[in-house]
Protein backbone atom coordinates (compact mmCIF):
# COMPACT_ATOMS: atom_id res chain seq x y z
CA UNK A 1 0.00 0.00 0.00
CA UNK A 2 1.27 3.47 -0.92
CA UNK A 3 0.70 5.89 1.97
CA UNK A 4 1.41 9.61 1.84
CA UNK A 5 1.39 12.09 4.73
CA UNK A 6 1.17 15.80 3.90
CA UNK A 7 2.61 18.06 6.61
CA UNK A 8 4.20 21.46 7.17
CA UNK A 9 7.31 20.06 8.82
CA UNK A 10 8.64 17.05 10.68
CA UNK A 11 11.64 18.90 12.12
CA UNK A 12 10.09 21.35 14.57
CA UNK A 13 9.57 20.15 18.14
CA UNK A 14 5.88 19.40 18.62
CA UNK A 15 3.29 16.70 19.18
CA UNK A 16 2.08 16.59 15.56
CA UNK A 17 5.62 16.21 14.26
CA UNK A 18 6.49 13.52 16.80
CA UNK A 19 3.45 11.30 16.19
CA UNK A 20 3.62 11.75 12.41
CA UNK A 21 7.19 10.45 12.38
CA UNK A 22 6.30 7.61 14.78
CA UNK A 23 3.36 6.45 12.66
CA UNK A 24 5.19 6.82 9.35
CA UNK A 25 8.12 4.79 10.68
CA UNK A 26 5.86 1.99 11.92
CA UNK A 27 3.74 1.87 8.77
CA UNK A 28 6.87 1.71 6.62
CA UNK A 29 8.05 -1.36 8.54
CA UNK A 30 4.97 -3.36 7.51
CA UNK A 31 5.53 -5.62 4.47
CA UNK A 32 3.92 -4.25 1.34
CA UNK A 33 3.81 -0.62 2.52
CA UNK A 34 5.62 2.33 0.97
CA UNK A 35 5.42 5.58 2.94
CA UNK A 36 6.12 9.16 1.91
CA UNK A 37 5.93 12.46 3.80
CA UNK A 38 5.44 15.59 1.69
CA UNK A 39 6.75 18.50 3.71
CA UNK A 40 6.49 22.23 3.07
CA UNK A 41 9.62 23.04 5.09
CA UNK A 42 12.71 20.93 5.84
CA UNK A 43 14.76 23.60 7.59
CA UNK A 44 16.20 22.89 11.02
CA UNK A 45 17.47 19.82 12.81
CA UNK A 46 15.69 16.46 12.47
CA UNK A 47 14.67 16.14 16.13
CA UNK A 48 12.67 12.91 15.87
CA UNK A 49 14.33 9.80 14.46
CA UNK A 50 13.09 9.07 10.94
CA UNK A 51 13.31 5.57 9.45
CA UNK A 52 15.34 5.28 6.24
CA UNK A 53 12.32 3.44 4.82
CA UNK A 54 10.27 6.67 4.89
CA UNK A 55 10.70 8.85 1.81
CA UNK A 56 10.63 12.60 2.46
CA UNK A 57 9.77 14.99 -0.36
CA UNK A 58 10.75 18.61 0.27
CA UNK A 59 8.25 20.85 -1.53
CA UNK A 60 10.26 23.99 -0.68
CA UNK A 61 7.31 26.15 0.35
CA UNK A 62 8.83 27.55 3.59
CA UNK A 63 5.71 29.40 4.70
CA UNK A 64 7.25 31.26 7.61
CA UNK A 65 10.69 32.34 6.42
CA UNK A 66 9.62 35.96 5.70
CA UNK A 67 7.10 36.43 8.52
CA UNK A 68 9.50 38.65 10.47
CA UNK A 69 9.59 41.28 7.72
CA UNK A 70 6.05 42.66 7.67
CA UNK A 71 2.35 41.79 7.77
CA UNK A 72 2.44 41.75 3.98
CA UNK A 73 4.97 38.95 4.05
CA UNK A 74 2.78 37.02 6.51
CA UNK A 75 -0.17 37.40 4.11
CA UNK A 76 2.03 36.36 1.21
CA UNK A 77 3.03 33.24 3.10
CA UNK A 78 -0.57 32.31 3.72
CA UNK A 79 -2.18 33.20 0.39
CA UNK A 80 0.35 33.15 -2.43
CA UNK A 81 2.48 30.28 -1.20
CA UNK A 82 -0.59 28.15 -0.55
CA UNK A 83 -1.38 28.13 -4.25
CA UNK A 84 2.17 26.98 -4.97
CA UNK A 85 1.86 24.40 -2.21
CA UNK A 86 -1.30 22.94 -3.73
CA UNK A 87 0.28 22.68 -7.19
CA UNK A 88 3.41 20.97 -5.83
CA UNK A 89 1.37 18.53 -3.74
CA UNK A 90 -0.66 17.64 -6.85
CA UNK A 91 2.48 17.07 -8.92
CA UNK A 92 3.99 14.87 -6.19
CA UNK A 93 0.83 12.80 -5.75
CA UNK A 94 0.44 12.35 -9.50
CA UNK A 95 3.94 10.91 -9.53
CA UNK A 96 3.49 8.65 -6.50
CA UNK A 97 -0.08 7.51 -7.28
CA UNK A 98 -0.84 6.62 -3.63
CA UNK A 99 -3.62 4.51 -2.19
CA UNK A 100 -4.03 6.78 0.85
CA UNK A 101 -3.30 10.47 1.42
CA UNK A 102 -3.39 11.82 4.98
CA UNK A 103 -3.64 15.46 5.99
CA UNK A 104 -2.10 15.98 9.41
CA UNK A 105 -4.23 19.12 9.71
CA UNK A 106 -1.80 21.97 9.04
CA UNK A 107 -1.56 24.27 6.00
CA UNK A 108 -2.77 21.57 3.60
CA UNK A 109 -6.03 20.69 5.32
CA UNK A 110 -8.28 23.03 3.30
CA UNK A 111 -6.94 22.39 -0.20
CA UNK A 112 -5.98 18.70 -0.05
CA UNK A 113 -9.49 17.27 -0.70
CA UNK A 114 -9.67 19.30 -3.92
CA UNK A 115 -6.56 17.68 -5.35
CA UNK A 116 -8.05 15.16 -7.78
CA UNK A 117 -7.00 11.55 -7.56
CA UNK A 118 -8.24 8.02 -6.96
CA UNK A 119 -6.97 7.74 -3.41
CA UNK A 120 -8.53 7.61 0.04
CA UNK A 121 -8.46 11.09 1.56
CA UNK A 122 -7.99 11.10 5.35
CA UNK A 123 -8.00 14.08 7.71
CA UNK A 124 -6.42 13.86 11.15
CA UNK A 125 -7.86 16.08 13.91
CA UNK A 126 -5.25 16.62 16.63
CA UNK A 127 -7.50 18.75 18.85
CA UNK A 128 -10.95 18.42 20.34
CA UNK A 129 -13.45 19.57 17.70
CA UNK A 130 -14.47 22.82 19.42
CA UNK A 131 -10.96 23.85 20.50
CA UNK A 132 -11.27 27.25 18.86
CA UNK A 133 -14.38 28.09 20.86
CA UNK A 134 -12.88 26.70 24.05
CA UNK A 135 -9.80 28.89 23.61
CA UNK A 136 -11.75 32.07 22.79
CA UNK A 137 -11.49 34.66 25.58
CA UNK A 138 -13.88 37.37 24.35
CA UNK A 139 -17.16 37.74 22.49
CA UNK A 140 -15.36 38.88 19.35
CA UNK A 141 -12.93 35.95 19.44
CA UNK A 142 -15.84 33.54 20.01
CA UNK A 143 -17.62 34.88 16.92
CA UNK A 144 -14.45 34.51 14.86
CA UNK A 145 -13.88 31.01 16.28
CA UNK A 146 -17.42 29.94 15.38
CA UNK A 147 -17.07 31.26 11.83
CA UNK A 148 -13.76 29.48 11.31
CA UNK A 149 -15.19 26.29 12.80
CA UNK A 150 -18.13 26.38 10.38
CA UNK A 151 -15.74 26.98 7.48
CA UNK A 152 -13.52 24.09 8.55
CA UNK A 153 -15.83 21.44 9.97
CA UNK A 154 -19.06 22.53 8.32
CA UNK A 155 -17.73 22.93 4.78
CA UNK A 156 -14.12 22.07 3.99
CA UNK A 157 -14.04 18.74 5.80
CA UNK A 158 -16.97 17.34 3.81
CA UNK A 159 -14.70 16.25 0.96
CA UNK A 160 -12.64 13.90 3.10
CA UNK A 161 -13.44 10.18 2.95
CA UNK A 162 -12.36 9.49 6.53
CA UNK A 163 -11.83 11.69 9.59
CA UNK A 164 -9.71 10.51 12.50
CA UNK A 165 -10.08 11.99 15.98
CA UNK A 166 -8.07 11.05 19.05
CA UNK A 167 -10.73 10.06 21.59
CA UNK A 168 -14.08 8.30 21.74
CA UNK A 169 -15.22 11.17 23.95
CA UNK A 170 -14.70 13.66 21.13
CA UNK A 171 -16.24 11.34 18.52
CA UNK A 172 -19.38 10.66 20.53
CA UNK A 173 -19.90 14.16 21.95
CA UNK A 174 -19.04 16.31 18.96
CA UNK A 175 -19.36 14.46 15.66
CA UNK A 176 -23.02 13.40 15.89
CA UNK A 177 -22.69 9.91 14.49
CA UNK A 178 -20.83 10.89 11.31
CA UNK A 179 -19.93 7.45 9.85
CA UNK A 180 -16.66 8.79 8.44
CA UNK A 181 -15.29 9.56 11.90
CA UNK A 182 -13.08 7.03 13.68
CA UNK A 183 -11.28 7.44 17.02
CA UNK A 184 -7.64 6.32 16.96
CA UNK A 185 -5.41 7.50 19.81
CA UNK A 186 -1.85 8.67 19.43
CA UNK A 187 0.78 5.95 19.77
CA UNK A 188 3.60 6.13 22.23
CA UNK A 189 6.61 7.60 20.39
CA UNK A 190 8.95 5.15 22.13
CA UNK A 191 9.01 1.51 23.21
CA UNK A 192 8.02 0.90 26.80
CA UNK A 193 10.64 -0.56 29.08
CA UNK A 194 12.56 1.81 31.33
CA UNK A 195 10.63 3.24 34.26
CA UNK A 196 11.28 5.84 36.93
CA UNK A 197 12.44 4.88 40.42
CA UNK A 198 9.80 7.33 41.77
CA UNK A 199 12.06 8.48 44.57
CA UNK A 200 13.21 11.92 43.39
CA UNK A 201 10.58 14.28 44.80
CA UNK A 202 10.15 15.83 41.35
CA UNK A 203 6.77 16.70 39.81
CA UNK A 204 6.70 17.44 36.08
CA UNK A 205 4.32 19.35 33.84
CA UNK A 206 4.77 19.51 30.07
CA UNK A 207 3.33 21.81 27.42
CA UNK A 208 3.37 25.22 25.80
CA UNK A 209 3.16 28.08 28.26
CA UNK A 210 -0.29 29.24 27.18
CA UNK A 211 -3.56 30.04 28.90
CA UNK A 212 -5.06 26.77 27.64
CA UNK A 213 -2.54 24.74 29.65
CA UNK A 214 -3.43 26.74 32.80
CA UNK A 215 -0.04 26.40 34.49
CA UNK A 216 -1.03 29.36 36.69
CA UNK A 217 -3.50 27.04 38.36
CA UNK A 218 -0.80 24.44 38.90
CA UNK A 219 1.63 26.96 40.37
CA UNK A 220 -0.99 28.23 42.83
CA UNK A 221 -1.81 24.64 43.82
CA UNK A 222 1.86 23.83 44.30
CA UNK A 223 2.14 26.53 46.96
CA UNK A 224 0.14 24.16 49.20
CA UNK A 225 2.26 21.17 48.19
CA UNK A 226 5.47 23.04 49.01
CA UNK A 227 4.12 23.98 52.45
CA UNK A 228 3.62 20.30 53.32
CA UNK A 229 6.55 18.83 51.37
CA UNK A 230 9.23 21.53 51.12
CA UNK A 231 11.72 19.10 49.55
CA UNK A 232 9.45 18.43 46.58
CA UNK A 233 9.76 20.59 43.50
CA UNK A 234 7.88 21.25 40.28
CA UNK A 235 9.49 21.62 36.86
CA UNK A 236 7.45 22.90 33.90
CA UNK A 237 8.85 21.91 30.51
CA UNK A 238 7.97 24.13 27.57
CA UNK A 239 7.99 27.68 26.29
CA UNK A 240 5.37 30.19 25.24
CA UNK A 241 3.77 33.59 25.64
CA UNK A 242 2.91 33.18 29.33
CA UNK A 243 6.50 32.64 30.45
CA UNK A 244 6.80 36.01 32.19
CA UNK A 245 3.33 35.74 33.74
CA UNK A 246 4.23 32.36 35.21
CA UNK A 247 7.61 33.61 36.39
CA UNK A 248 5.90 36.51 38.16
CA UNK A 249 3.47 34.12 39.83
CA UNK A 250 6.34 31.93 41.07
CA UNK A 251 8.03 34.96 42.60
CA UNK A 252 4.86 36.38 44.16
CA UNK A 253 4.14 33.03 45.84
CA UNK A 254 7.75 32.70 47.04
CA UNK A 255 8.17 29.44 45.14
CA UNK A 256 11.55 30.20 43.56
CA UNK A 257 13.12 27.26 45.40
CA UNK A 258 10.35 24.84 44.49
CA UNK A 259 9.16 25.68 40.97
CA UNK A 260 11.31 25.95 37.85
CA UNK A 261 10.34 26.97 34.31
CA UNK A 262 12.81 24.72 32.55
CA UNK A 263 12.01 25.68 28.95
CA UNK A 264 12.08 23.42 25.91
CA UNK A 265 13.88 20.10 26.19
CA UNK A 266 14.68 17.68 23.37
CA UNK A 267 14.24 14.46 25.32
CA UNK A 268 11.10 14.67 27.42
CA UNK A 269 11.26 10.96 28.18
CA UNK A 270 14.56 11.32 30.04
CA UNK A 271 13.02 14.08 32.14
CA UNK A 272 10.08 11.84 32.95
CA UNK A 273 12.34 8.98 33.96
CA UNK A 274 13.82 11.30 36.58
CA UNK A 275 10.44 12.35 38.02
CA UNK A 276 7.98 10.90 40.51
CA UNK A 277 4.69 12.33 39.21
CA UNK A 278 3.25 14.24 36.26
CA UNK A 279 0.47 16.82 36.54
CA UNK A 280 -1.73 18.20 33.74
CA UNK A 281 -3.97 21.22 34.28
CA UNK A 282 -5.19 21.88 30.74
CA UNK A 283 -8.54 23.53 30.14
CA UNK A 284 -8.98 21.26 27.13
CA UNK A 285 -6.90 18.74 25.20
CA UNK A 286 -7.06 16.82 21.95
CA UNK A 287 -5.73 13.75 23.71
CA UNK A 288 -3.06 14.33 26.33
CA UNK A 289 0.15 12.75 25.08
CA UNK A 290 2.07 13.95 28.12
CA UNK A 291 -0.15 11.68 30.22
CA UNK A 292 0.44 8.52 28.18
CA UNK A 293 4.17 9.17 27.87
CA UNK A 294 4.53 9.77 31.61
CA UNK A 295 2.50 6.68 32.46
CA UNK A 296 4.66 4.62 30.07
CA UNK A 297 7.61 5.80 32.18
CA UNK A 298 5.88 4.42 35.27
CA UNK A 299 4.70 7.75 36.66
CA UNK A 300 1.42 8.19 38.51
CA UNK A 301 -0.41 11.20 37.09
CA UNK A 302 -2.80 13.86 38.34
CA UNK A 303 -4.98 15.67 35.82
CA UNK A 304 -7.92 17.96 35.53
CA UNK A 305 -10.76 15.96 33.96
CA UNK A 306 -10.95 18.34 31.02
CA UNK A 307 -12.34 17.53 27.60
CA UNK A 308 -11.05 15.38 25.96
CA UNK A 309 -8.64 12.62 26.84
CA UNK A 310 -7.86 12.38 30.56
CA UNK A 311 -11.04 10.45 31.39
CA UNK A 312 -10.15 7.83 28.77
CA UNK A 313 -6.49 7.60 29.72
CA UNK A 314 -6.65 7.62 33.54
CA UNK A 315 -8.41 5.13 35.79
CA UNK A 316 -9.09 7.37 38.76
CA UNK A 317 -7.44 6.09 41.93
CA UNK A 318 -5.72 3.22 40.10
CA UNK A 319 -3.00 4.68 37.87
CA UNK A 320 -3.57 8.34 38.63
CA UNK A 321 -6.10 10.87 39.84
CA UNK A 322 -8.76 12.88 38.03
CA UNK A 323 -9.69 16.25 39.53
CA UNK A 324 -12.55 18.58 38.65
CA UNK A 325 -11.23 21.30 36.32
CA UNK A 326 -10.12 24.37 38.25
CA UNK A 327 -10.27 22.73 41.69
CA UNK A 328 -6.83 23.77 42.90
CA UNK A 329 -7.40 22.54 46.46
CA UNK A 330 -8.23 19.03 45.26
CA UNK A 331 -5.32 19.15 42.83
CA UNK A 332 -2.91 19.98 45.65
CA UNK A 333 -4.38 17.27 47.86
CA UNK A 334 -3.90 14.61 45.19
CA UNK A 335 -0.31 15.66 44.54
CA UNK A 336 0.31 15.54 48.30
CA UNK A 337 -1.24 12.09 48.46
CA UNK A 338 1.29 10.85 45.91
CA UNK A 339 4.17 12.72 47.54
CA UNK A 340 3.37 11.46 51.03
CA UNK A 341 2.83 7.77 50.35
CA UNK A 342 5.73 6.03 48.63
CA UNK A 343 4.00 2.65 48.57
CA UNK A 344 0.91 4.09 46.87
CA UNK A 345 3.10 6.04 44.47
CA UNK A 346 4.89 2.90 43.33
CA UNK A 347 1.68 0.88 43.10
CA UNK A 348 0.01 3.53 40.96
CA UNK A 349 3.14 3.93 38.82
CA UNK A 350 3.20 0.20 38.10
CA UNK A 351 -0.49 0.30 37.14
CA UNK A 352 0.16 3.31 34.92
CA UNK A 353 2.92 1.44 33.09
CA UNK A 354 0.69 -1.59 32.49
CA UNK A 355 -2.20 0.51 31.23
CA UNK A 356 -0.16 2.07 28.43
CA UNK A 357 0.19 -1.23 26.56
CA UNK A 358 -2.95 -0.12 24.66
CA UNK A 359 -0.92 2.73 23.14
CA UNK A 360 1.95 0.62 21.82
CA UNK A 361 2.76 1.62 18.26
CA UNK A 362 2.03 -1.81 16.74
CA UNK A 363 -1.49 -1.78 18.13
CA UNK A 364 -2.23 1.77 16.95
CA UNK A 365 -0.78 1.12 13.49
CA UNK A 366 -3.00 -1.95 13.19
CA UNK A 367 -6.00 0.33 13.77
CA UNK A 368 -4.78 2.63 11.01
CA UNK A 369 -4.35 -0.27 8.58
CA UNK A 370 -7.89 -1.42 9.35
CA UNK A 371 -9.07 2.08 8.45
CA UNK A 372 -7.07 2.19 5.22
CA UNK A 373 -8.28 -1.24 4.14
CA UNK A 374 -11.94 -0.57 4.97
CA UNK A 375 -12.26 -3.00 7.87
CA UNK A 376 -13.68 -0.35 10.20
Amino acid sequence: MRIVYVADSIRRIGGIQRVTVAKANALAELPGNDVWILVADTSGEQVYGLSPLVKVVDLGINYYEDDWKSQWHVLKGIVIRRRVHRRKVKDALDGIRPDVVISVGESEKYFLPRVKGEWLKVREIHYIKHYRLLAAASLCSRIVAKCVELYDFGWKIRRYDRIVVLTEEDRLDNWHGDPRVKAIPNPLPFERGRVSSLDTGLVLAVGRLTAEKDFLSLIRAFRHVADRFPDWRLEILGDGEQKQILADAINSLSLGGNVLLKGMVKDVREEMLSASCLVMTSRFEGFGMALTEAMACGLPVVSYACPAGPREIISDGVDGFLVAPGDEKALAERICEIAGDGEKRKKMGAAAFRSTARYDTDRIVSMWMDLFEGRC
